[in-house]
């Protein structure tokens, strides 16, 4: 017994040795490929599959759907989504790879040489690999890095396996799966060759149905809505199963939504909820259903009844923006326009965390009143919708750029709004000033008590009566004086933070400004400030000076006031005609400018923009504003465009010229022949006085010049490009040259700000004067420096009603100024006795300026703001 059983476990071990020996995949016998096909599919390719089908439900259920935007026919087109399905995609590819590796049989099967082979037997003879799963593999393999978001990788792999893979199907599905993979490239001209080239009638129907869902795909990403309905119909008719069909039914109603198609959109909306979907895509079909009812032939109570009811219902209260919008689109519809801006406004407060909801009902509201036009209520929603919207969303790129066409054309009526406001006021009695503010401060004050009062209403009544008995009860109980009662203090520390926050411990805690104390003696004042704080009440909304410093009570502050009127009104006008099409507020604005400013430097292109903004609609208008440009300003650009209709040609002739005249200096600069530079810059100047290029012939002219001419004529060369081409780009950089400059030789600094100084400031003595301490220190206490002026006024004018005033300038600089003198021989008298290192105290080593200055100096004095370059103007003319 015992040798009959040796002798069968020799006999096994041999026959399985046999057995693996003939099963070597370099051996292509019939029972070798039985072996690796039975090894491949129950085996590795089972537990391959299996990964992949797991990834594919984690991204399925990763993936959320936004049904605020199409939803997208397949979840792994989702980055975020395609992540989580990564670790079984990586098992499903190693997997794959490794029974490539392992079973894949290339060697061709023995054939008997003299007998000539069937049809089907060379073209089994012809096979590249005799495994049948290893093309199932690849395309395995060509979907998983698809998923995996590495369309590179998976173009490569389903390319292989179409050109390998000796079965049909196989290569079509495979080509089906290449098209997808395509169509996340963003390279569709390719994926519709592949899918036009198929006969999708060769294929069964689950294969068909991929076919016309891939089709579908790649219409609707190209925005070719309509292309796309009839593949996506085919899809649904060879689909089997509610759930596989509910997603491109849904699509395909979205799509009908969107191509204005209400009754086909119903009928597919309808189809969905039949399937039984998800709550959340049941909802939505019932809400987008409700979105494209029709309300001249339905019912539209009952629709309205059934958002209501879904409304009340409390599983929807997230979903509750959503039914507000779509009760909203509903009104809309019906012309109930009032009400369905009431429920978009409803919808943007409701929603809290569907971002992308919120920026639809802002949008609803942003082109409604686009379109009215009321373009300040526009600019406000469109503002809104952009912050909250994906960027994502379909046209949000034009939403964002109207947008910001919006927020520029409100700040020019802002600025026009403003600034007429302004000079109204300026032009009222001082009485009647003093009355207006007064009354907007008293406005200001009022809001304050009821924002405190507000908060102080927050502590209801029964906490507020246990909290004062729990106060009482604990210090009877403890018989302390408050500040030796812990739980008193306690108490206490909690109701000081509830009421007022916490406070840091400093002096006037409780006071708004606490940085601002005044003084007055002999009609003397002073608005001072605590060390390192601002105390400057024209900061103050509820002090004159806030409302009275932006007054144009002046001839010169009219003027500016005056050109930032006429910009602004001509760049609305130029926003009307270019960016929102709107003739007829355009016309307005043209017309309002010319008529205020008809001086302005803009008349002449403002003119011509009205020439081309009526020419197409009313030809006798348009001319009439090309004859008044023709007759005011012959010799403008704009004139010799329209009286002569060569000149256009000639100006690009001319500009093409100067191009070439240009890149014949550059190529001399780049050989090093200066002289040859400078030469050509200095002829293009006479020859193209009105090029573009011009500034650029300058520029290069001065890297010419730079080896061989001084620094100050460098910075004169430099100065003309700044000064002539503000904001060019060569003035840019010719800036960052004169800087380089200013730092090497400092004495052509103050060379340049004495020459600033002489353009900004007059010479007349325009009465009366003040006199100006400037401290550079901004830590200095400015209270102490003010009382110091007052105490030696005092003591050395004592009758004179010198009026002294403190003030930290944007916080660069201390200012005291001491006046009025009514000559410039009393002021210049003050200057001279006034000894600051003497008469003001603490002041360490601060730098110290002081001068005089006149009327009309002192208001250009405040705009510019800078006291050395005023200060050098002072030392060339004052102090000779």
């Amino acid at each position: 017994m015992g040798k009959f059983l040796k002798s069968n476990r020799i006999s096994i071990v041999l026959a399985t040795g046999l057995v693996v020996a003939s099963c070597s995949v370099e051996k292509n016998t019939n029972l070798s490929r039985f072996y690796h096909n039975l090894t491949s599919n129950y085996n590795i390719y089972y537990n391959a599959n299996e990964a992949y089908l797991n990834g594919v439900k984690r991204i399925e259920d990763a993936y959320e759907d936004d049904y605020t935007m199409l939803i997208p026919v397949f979840e792994y087109s989702d980055e975020n989504a395609a992540r989580a399905g990564t670790g079984d995609m990586d098992r499903a590819i190693l997997k794959a790879s490794k029974l490539i590796s392992l079973h894949s049989m290339t060697a061709k099967p023995e054939m008997d040489d003299n007998k000539p082979l069937s049809e089907k037997e060379q073209e089994f003879f012809d096979r590249k690999d005799y495994n049948n799963w290893v093309d199932d593999s690849y395309l395995l393999m060509g979907k998983a890095q698809l998923l995996k978001n590495e369309p590179d990788e998976a173009r490569i792999t389903l390319l292989h396996n179409i050109r390998e893979t000796h079965d049909e199907k196989m290569r079509a599905v495979s080509t089906i799966w290449l098209a997808r993979t395509y169509n996340e490239m963003g390279n569709y001209p390719e994926a519709n060759r592949l899918l036009t080239e198929m006969n999708p009638q060769v294929l069964d129907k689950t294969d068909r149905a991929d076919y016309y869902l891939t089709l579908g795909d790649m219409y609707i990403r190209q925005n070719q809505y309509e292309r796309a309905f009839e593949p996506l119909t085919a899809a649904l008719d060879n689909l089997s199963g509610q759930k596989d069909k509910n997603r491109p039914a849904f699509i395909l109603a979205r799509l009908y939504e969107e191509s204005g198609n209400s009754e086909q959109a119903t009928k597919y909306y309808s189809e969905v909820i039949k399937l039984n979907p998800t709550y959340e895509m049941e909802f939505n079909a019932r809400i987008s259903q409700a979105g494209v009812f029709n309300v001249e032939s339905g019912d539209v109570d009952d629709i309205r009844k059934q958002l209501r009811k879904l409304l009340r219902d409390a599983k929807n209260r997230e979903y509750r923006d959503q039914i507000y919008f779509a009760l909203g689109n509903l009104s809309m519809r019906e012309g109930k326009e009032d009400e369905a801006i009431e429920y978009y406004k409803q919808s943007a407060a409701s929603s809290s965390t569907n971002n992308n909801q919120k920026g639809r009902s802002y949008l609803m509201l942003a082109d409604y009143y686009f379109d009215k036009p009321d373009y300040r209520q526009s600019q406000m929603y469109y503002d809104s919708a952009v912050t909250f919207l994906d960027q994502n969303y379909p046209g949000y790129a034009e939403y964002y750029n109207r947008s910001l066409n919006l927020n520029e054309l409100i700040s020019y009526l802002d600025i026009i709004n403003t600034q007429d406001s302004l000079q109204y006021i300026a032009s009222l009695s001082p009485s009647e000033i003093d009355n207006i503010i007064s009354g907007i401060i008293r406005k200001i004050e009022e809001e304050e008590r009821q924002a405190s009062a507000s908060v102080d209403d927050r502590y209801n009544m029964g906490r507020f009566y246990e909290n004062q008995r729990r106060f009482r009860d604990n210090i009877e109980a403890s018989g302390q004086w408050y500040f030796y009662n812990q739980s008193a203090l306690t108490f206490g520390r909690t109701e000081f933070r509830n009421r007022w926050g916490d406070r840091k411990l400093e002096d006037n805690w409780r006071r708004r400004n606490k940085s601002t104390t005044g003084a007055v003696n002999n009609r003397t004042e002073v608005t001072g400030e605590q060390k390192g704080e601002n105390n400057n009440t024209a900061a103050d909304t509820k002090s004159k000076e806030y409302y009275l410093k932006n007054l144009p009570m002046t001839d010169s502050l009219i003027e500016v006031s005056d050109k930032m009127i006429a910009d602004a009104l001509y760049n609305s006008a130029r926003l009307y005609q270019e960016k929102f099409n709107d003739i007829e507020k355009a016309n307005q604005s043209y017309t309002d400018y010319m008529s205020r400013f008809p001086v302005h430097y803009r008349v002449p292109q403002a003119l011509y923009n009205m020439y081309r903004l009526n020419e197409d609609s009313d030809l006798s208008l348009a001319n009439s504003y090309k004859s008044k440009l023709i007759d005011r300003f012959p010799e403008s650009e704009y004139s010799k465009i329209l009286s002569d209709p060569d000149y256009l040609e000639s100006r690009i002739k001319e500009e093409n010229r100067a191009e070439q005249v240009y890149n014949e200096a550059y190529r001399e600069w780049l050989n090093g022949n200066t002289r040859a530079v400078i030469h050509i810059c200095d002829s293009a100047e006479v020859e193209f006085p009105e090029s573009e290029l011009l500034p650029k012939f300058m520029l290069l002219k001065s890297f010419a010049l730079a080896p061989s001419v001084s620094e100050k004529t460098l910075k004169e060369e430099l100065l003309r490009i700044t000064t002539g081409f503000p904001g060019s780009e060569e003035a840019g950089r010719a800036s960052k040259m004169i800087a380089y400059l200013n730092t090497k030789v400092p004495e052509l600094k103050k060379e340049e700000e004495i020459q600033i100084a002489k353009q900004l400031y007059d010479t007349l003595d325009t009465p009366p004067y003040r006199f100006i301490i400037i401290l550079k220190d901004t830590g200095l206490d400015m209270n102490r420096l003010a009382f110091d002026v007052i105490n030696y006024n005092i003591d050395n004018y004592t009758n004179e009603n010198y009026n002294t005033r403190g003030e930290l300038v944007d916080n660069k600089y201390i200012t005291i100024t001491v006046g009025i003198f009514q000559d410039i021989a009393n002021a210049m008298e003050y200057y001279y006795n006034f000894n600051p290192p003497e008469i003001l105290r603490n002041i360490g080593e601060s730098e110290i300026l002081s001068f005089i200055i006149s009327s009309s100096n002192f208001e250009s004095f405040s705009a510019d703001k800078d006291a050395d370059k005023y200060y050098l103007f002072f030392r060339e003319n004052y102090l000779k």
